[in-house]
């Protein structure tokens, strides 16, 4: 009878586990973007803080840019960020300013 109560109250101790564990970002992510911005968009590789990547996950920030603004940053570059305008046609760019979206939280 032990048993049959302490495999669900297991199961119940990693829920939370699972739930905090961050988005798997897409392969056009991993090779553009996760070397400066990280998995989480923060910006807090040893990379990113070096070229003082933007916090894409900041809900506020996100708020204040197009994503016109976001596609052209990422075809010509910005500050220290390089263009990858000859690297990426226009479909992955869309799917890159998509994926900088979902980084913000929903209801925060």
């Amino acid at each position: 009878m032990k048993r049959t109560l302490l495999l669900p109250a297991l199961a119940l101790l990693a829920l939370p586990l699972a739930a905090q564990e961050p988005a798997k970002r897409s392969a056009l992510w991993e090779a553009n973007c996760s070397v400066c911005h990280g998995d989480d968009g923060h910006g807090q590789t040893e990379e990113g803080l070096k070229k003082r990547a933007r916090n894409l996950a900041d809900a506020k920030w996100q708020e204040t840019v197009s994503d016109g603004r976001l596609e052209s940053s990422i075809k010509r570059g910005h500050d220290r960020m390089p263009a990858f305008g000859r690297k990426l046609n226009d479909e992955q760019v869309k799917a890159l300013v998509a994926e900088i979206r979902s980084l913000v939280k929903k209801g925060s």
